[in-house]
């Protein structure tokens, strides 16, 4: 069987905002005729936007690899073997983002998330495979690759 699961975009976060700095751009070549202009911005635009890092696991050959999918079409990584990894953890992960204006005031905005970690042969959560967005649903995910994978549940130092 084949887990493929994205784990993250290449822009996130308020980071977002600076993919929308092309939009502008990309109206201005459409609107003046200028076809570099638009073909270089929506080139920039989709490479932003589309992009994304994910783990992809075979478990009938026991192999795995973390792959970037460049424009949302090129999957980029080399396969490694799941026997260098001794088992999985569930680690809750806070995101905090924080932005500061002219005047030194801050805007934090802060989520929660639950990634499943394959573990090293150090007891140390290595590579993210799954993202949660609740603990419950982190626990269930963790039970279905510890029994896909033929691994134990480890617990985070």
């Amino acid at each position: 069987m084949k887990i493929d699961n994205k784990i993250s975009h290449f822009l996130t976060g308020p980071y977002i905002f600076f993919g929308f700095l092309f939009i502008p751009l990309l109206l201005m070549g459409l609107l003046e005729h200028h076809p570099v202009l638009a073909g270089v911005s929506s080139l920039a635009i989709a490479y932003l936007f589309a992009t994304y890092s994910g783990v992809e696991i075979d478990t009938e050959t026991k192999k795995f690899r973390n792959y970037n999918k460049q424009f949302g079409l090129f999957k980029t990584g080399r396969w490694r073997s799941l026997d260098e990894y001794i088992g999985v953890t569930l680690v809750p992960i806070r995101k905090v983002y924080r932005m500061y204006s002219r005047s030194n005031r801050s805007n934090t905005s802060h989520k929660t998330e639950y990634r499943i970690y394959l573990v090293n042969q150090a007891k140390r959560p290595a590579i993210p495979i799954k993202k949660c967005k609740t603990q419950d649903d982190g626990y269930k995910c963790l039970d279905e690759f510890a029994i896909w994978l033929h691994k134990p549940v480890y617990s985070p130092k």
